[in-house]
């Protein structure tokens, strides 16, 4: 079996916490769908995600223009993170800073299926959709530097790996940061 060298997020959460998380079965539809299935099996897993920081340069909306005689422009640097395995890009308020050097099976990691140009991509709308609704505005966003990275995630599989049939799985952040949407 062949190795891989990859940086990524410390692991945090112990195969233990992952097994009891994975035995709750997650939420309400994750009951109904796993019902009378137990974990058969608790893998550790490497997705590959990229970490995008952004410069935004913005003019003053006009209310700062016309009472506070701000004219110059502003430089705003945003961090996002992109999954590379279903191209979703995240705000990023905090990111672990310390990356850990690790050598895993190459059976143990998902290397991203979007280009670093999609990924940018929706990164930058993500960053405008953001800040045109906290300034306003129209800001230039230009990609400063971008980072790969790997999350680890625990995943359960439920039930009998039957040819055919689907199996049931529940990934588990194994960093312990996770994103959720707000409406």
């Amino acid at each position: 079996m062949d190795s891989v060298a990859i940086r990524s997020f410390p692991t945090v959460l112990s195969r233990e916490d992952a097994m009891a998380q994975a035995s709750k079965k997650g939420g309400p539809l994750g009951k109904l769908l796993l019902m009378g299935k137990e974990v058969r099996e608790l893998r550790l897993h490497f997705v590959e995600y990229s970490i995008l920081i952004f410069q935004a340069l913005h003019s003053p909306n006009f209310v700062s223009r016309t009472f506070f005689g701000d004219r110059d422009k502003k430089a705003q640097l945003c961090r996002v993170i992109a999954n590379g395995t279903t191209g979703g890009a995240a705000w990023a308020e905090e990111i672990p800073q310390e990356l850990e050097e690790r050598t895993v099976p190459e059976d143990q990691v998902q290397g991203s299926q979007f280009s670093l140009d999609q990924l940018t991509g929706r990164g930058q709308k993500l960053v405008l959709r953001v800040l045109r609704r906290r300034i306003g505005g129209l800001p230039e966003v230009t990609l400063k530097e971008a980072i790969s990275v790997y999350r680890p995630f625990y995943v359960a599989l439920y039930g009998e790996a039957v040819e055919g049939t689907k199996i049931r799985y529940l990934p588990i952040a194994a960093d312990g940061w996770g994103t959720h949407r707000t409406f």
